[in-house]
């Protein structure tokens, strides 16, 4: 290119480049070439090594990288071509990091172009990593795209958040912000609650209720119900305890074949009925924490006797370490709380199965809710002597003392005066840990599945096409519109209920929607076949239905990212830059379409 033809580049870039020039270095780099380096190793999700495909790091070094800079050499489809001179930075210690959150900062923006300025819903949730005990903040946003299909993208991870005060407000508005979102646009509420009380969030929820007065709450599918109750458990030292020996056992039996081949072999000598699978892969090695405490405590003496042969046979240190960890674990009350974890969440697992299935109508996900309460409320008023005498029995099946019940309660950690009171065992086991437990189950039932979002959800069950759309009733959705003045004035409650005749009418006659069953299939089914556009206030509602958290999404899904994002937090450090690169690598149909000029202006920025 000759000099004179510099002049076309844009002014903007310029001003920024001989800025960054400006400062002193000593070494500079093309940064439109670091860019594209950094872009493939991004998309690779090389800073997590093995990126789920299945194939070496190695390999993908070799094959992609290869294939990338041949890509790059010619420049290729899909590689945009940028006319002017080389643009130089100076080399960083922090470069690296920089040019990933300027991806992560324009990302957000790229979402937000995608959502187009429409109504959206938040699912929110703050973690901690089992291993390093490190908290992070996740942040998704919900809405339906012009497809119809209803999405949930990751906004944003924080790492150690702090979780007191506006301290989780304060990012939330700052990533809302980057992407140039509004919280007067929300119309749905999503928080995940694994380890924290609501009150980290009050601040947030003040906000949100402050810009849009419709933003309901609702308990996101996002987050497993059972895991989200074996976690409200574990503010008790016991079920603590309970919960890291069964995560320590499922990481024993998942990594180490010594133990796995001990442990099957005792189980079969002693003619025992187990699942042969113990190795699968979920909440555990051995399913759901439902399901592994149901095999642990079918099993619970073999186990005993093959963490004994680990402690003194195992032939390497790491493994004999975690054999000692399970068996510290195993003290005289852990019966009781194994039993008793095993009760509570077999009382609502068929509810928590419902969910993740997500193939209920409202009515029967309420008829269960209210059954699993009611499980619950029997199990405590009534069932502490038939409980007793399955703890007793399983003491004497696996060779533990069981306390006697007319002593002093003695407990291994004083945590507080109030707990260092004098009381007997009875009243420890069955006043303050029986009931208690069985007390914070039905607290975080009625904290998740609220009077108005139960309501909501059976109002917006009425659009459900199910059965040629049996459960349509066009008084309750006129009803359900109602929660949202904004969107449905009276004038417009009008139109919709006209709108709501033809609709049913159309669709029941039309043979495109005889075979769709879910809401999310509804809405691309609407848009596929242009009654989007032909019932424009039947689809505004059928939207709203869909932003609150509660509903199953359609594409990318928040479940299946944090899955991704846990699994990675238990091996890589907690911090800024793994955050940033776990956006970008779950987000990377967005962020590949991030330019780079976008990227260079948001450094200059």
């Amino acid at each position: 290119m000759e000099p004179s033809d510099c002049e076309s580049c844009t002014h903007v870039h310029d001003v920024a480049m001989e800025e960054l020039q400006e400062r002193p270095s000593h070494k500079k780099v093309d940064i439109d070439r670091a860019i594209d380096l950094m872009r493939f190793a991004f998309r690779e999700g090389m800073a997590f090594l093995d990126n789920g495909s299945g194939r070496s790091f190695e390999e993908r070094m070799i094959v992609d990288m290869s294939e990338f800079m041949v890509n790059m050499l010619f420049q290729g489809p899909g590689v945009p071509q940028r006319d002017g001179p080389r643009r130089m930075r100076a080399i960083t210690p922090t470069i690296d990091k920089d040019i990933a959150h300027a991806f992560v900062k324009e990302t957000r923006k790229g979402v937000a172009k995608e959502l187009q300025g429409d109504l959206f819903g938040i699912v929110l949730d703050v973690c901690s990593s089992p291993s390093t005990f490190k908290k992070y903040m996740v942040l998704f946003v919900r809405y339906v795209n012009v497809k119809g299909e209803v999405v949930e993208r990751l906004l944003g991870i924080v790492p150690e958040p702090d979780v007191y005060d506006s301290g989780i407000k304060a990012p939330v508005d700052l990533m809302l912000s980057e992407a140039g979102l509004s919280l007067a646009n929300v119309r749905g509420q999503g928080y995940g609650l694994a380890r924290y009380g609501d009150e980290i969030f009050t601040q947030l929820k003040k906000s949100v209720a402050e810009a849009s007065a419709s933003a309901y709450c609702m308990h996101p599918n996002a987050f497993k119900l059972q895991s989200t109750l074996a976690s409200a458990s574990q503010d008790r030292v016991e079920t603590y305890q309970l919960f890291q020996a069964v995560d320590l056992l499922s990481d024993l039996i998942q990594g180490s074949p010594q133990f796995r081949e001990k442990l099957c072999s005792l189980i079969k000598e002693r003619g025992l009925n187990l699942d042969s699978d113990i190795k699968k892969q979920d909440e555990t090695c051995w399913g759901s924490y439902y399901e592994a405490l149901v095999k642990l405590a079918a099993c619970l003496d073999p186990v005993c006797d093959a963490l004994i042969f680990m402690a003194e046979h195992a032939s390497r240190t790491n493994e004999k370490h975690m054999a000692l960890k399970v068996q510290w674990a195993i003290t005289d009350d852990f019966p009781f709380g194994l039993l008793l974890m095993r009760d509570v969440l077999g009382a609502t697992n068929e509810l928590s199965l419902a969910l993740d299935r997500n193939d209920l109508d409202s009515k029967n996900r309420m008829a269960l809710l209210q059954e699993s309460k009611k499980q619950l409320l029997i199990m405590r008023d009534e069932g502490w002597p038939s409980f007793l005498k399955e703890v007793n029995l399983l003491c004497s099946e696996s060779d533990m003392p069981m306390p006697d019940l007319g002593e002093n309660f003695k407990p291994r950690v004083r945590l507080s005066d109030e707990e260092s009171r004098t009381v007997t065992n009875l009243e420890h086991y069955h006043i303050d840990y029986f009931i208690k437990v069985i007390n914070k189950q039905l607290e975080e039932l009625d904290k998740r599945f609220s009077k108005e979002s139960l309501e909501l959800v059976c109002l917006a069950s009425c659009l459900n096409p199910r059965n040629s759309f049996q459960a349509f009733d066009k008084d309750k959705l006129i009803e359900f519109a109602r929660f949202y003045p904004t969107e449905f004035s009276d004038t417009a409650i009008g139109a919709l209920d006209l709108q709501l005749q033809v609709f049913i009418k159309d669709v029941r006659s039309d043979a495109r929607f005889h075979e769709i069953s879910a809401l999310r299939d509804l809405s691309v089914k609407m848009v596929e076949t242009g009654k989007n556009v032909m019932y424009p206030l039947v689809y505004l509602l059928l939207k709203l239905a869909l932003i609150l958290p509660g509903t199953a999404a359609t594409a990318k899904t928040a479940s299946s990212a944090m899955k991704f994002i846990d699994s990675t937090m238990v091996k890589e450090p907690c911090n800024q830059w793994i955050s940033d690169c776990l956006l970008l690598y779950l987000e990377r149909d967005i962020f590949e379409s991030v330019t780079n000029d976008a990227v260079v202006a948001s450094l200059a920025g």
